[in-house]
């Protein structure tokens, strides 16, 4: 008799304690998810304001907002009319208008390691896309470096290396859908990058 209730409290205590993880866990998505949205809202009113054309918006896909509407993901806002581009500091609330030539490098770093430094992004994408994996991923960011002294670059988190975050398998499907905005940003930076290099060549 002993057993059988030393176990179903156990039984109880284990469910009740993955339903109080689970609960923390999906609030904390929906409160960052709600912030990005708030400040998206913001940069609108601010970029319509300063007349900033926007012709293109890239979102991307982060853990927090991968199953929400475009207007809570996180935002690449793009004048090309100007050569303009809007990028966003989500973790202290601040937005950076720069033109095309102040963008130098960008970096993406995955479970605290350099995966891929600008220009050497293909050979990864095709790794992600070419086999199924059983491996997690706990933290994926993408670092973009600028040619200025004020600030040295902008930091997007895509999977950030929470507490409750265990680790998202790389052959689900969220992660791959942050991979695939995360490209379709990245082949927008190596344009810039190259329009840049072909400036300072004709020069």
């Amino acid at each position: 008799m002993f057993i059988i209730t030393f176990w179903l409290i156990f039984i109880i205590t284990f469910a009740i304690t993955i339903t109080i993880v689970y609960l923390v866990n999906h609030l904390n998505h929906t409160n960052i998810a709600n912030k990005q949205e708030s400040i998206n809202n913001n940069i609108l009113k601010k970029l319509s304001a300063l007349d900033f054309k926007i012709t293109k918006v890239i979102y991307l896909n982060d853990l927090h907002a991968h199953d929400q509407a475009d207007n809570y993901k996180k935002q690449i806002i793009i004048d090309q009319a100007d050569k303009k581009i809007c990028l966003i500091d989500y973790e202290n609330d601040n937005l950076y208008i720069l033109d095309f030539k102040e963008i130098l490098n960008y970096e993406v770093y995955e479970n605290g390691s350099t995966c891929t430094i600008g220009g050497g992004i293909s050979g990864w994408f095709s790794g992600i896309f070419g086999a199924e994996s059983e491996e997690k991923c706990k933290e994926l960011k993408l670092l973009i470096r600028l040619n200025r002294y004020d600030v040295t670059q902008i930091t997007y988190d895509i999977i950030s290396n929470t507490t409750f975050n265990s680790g998202i398998k790389k052959s689900s499907q969220i992660y791959k859908n942050c991979i695939l905005t995360l490209q379709e940003i990245i082949s927008f930076l190596e344009v810039i990058k190259a329009e840049n290099s072909n400036q300072k060549n004709e020069k």
